[in-house]
């Protein structure tokens, strides 16, 4: 096998393809590197969107049992002056409820007045209160509150 030129020009041409397989293996490794910490990125942002759509669904959650308790509240054709509280687990029945915890229905009398300066006659404030341990086992609690005119439901 004969070769052309001289020693030292193949010497040249076989280290300059050693230097190009170097430099290609820091490539892979620069590109490995980019990908694993593209790679934690998303990981982390999966995991944050995660943590917040179990936030948004607790809160509706919280939303949902505080309306139904006021609906409750604003149903009864005779209100009567007064603090209530009741388990949830005796509301729903299920010992499984994702919340453990109590709500309190309060009614008293407020004096409203009207544009005339008139008072208004038979007024209750209702407001519901809904305690609840959170998911890091503090107790937390949300309310919602609305008048009433106490003849509203009569027959």
């Amino acid at each position: 096998m004969k070769m052309r030129g001289s020693r030292q020009q193949v010497q040249r041409r076989a280290s300059k393809v050693n230097t190009c397989n170097g430099f290609v293996l820091l490539e892979i490794i620069i590109a490995l590197g980019l990908f694993a910490a593209v790679a934690v990125s998303l990981v982390k942002a999966l995991h944050m969107t995660s943590k917040t759509a179990v936030m948004i669904q607790d809160s509706m959650r919280v939303d949902r049992v505080l309306r139904s308790a006021m609906t409750e509240a604003l149903a009864n054709p005779y209100l009567k002056e007064g603090a209530e509280k009741v388990n949830i687990t005796e509301l729903t029945g299920d010992d499984r409820s994702f919340f453990s915890g109590e709500i309190e229905t309060i009614i008293e009398p407020i004096e409203l007045e009207n544009e005339d300066g008139q008072l208004l006659q038979n007024m209750y404030r209702i407001a519901v209160v809904f305690y609840w341990r959170g998911g890091d086992g503090e107790w937390q609690s949300q309310s919602a509150e609305t008048w009433r005119y106490g003849s509203l439901y009569r027959p």
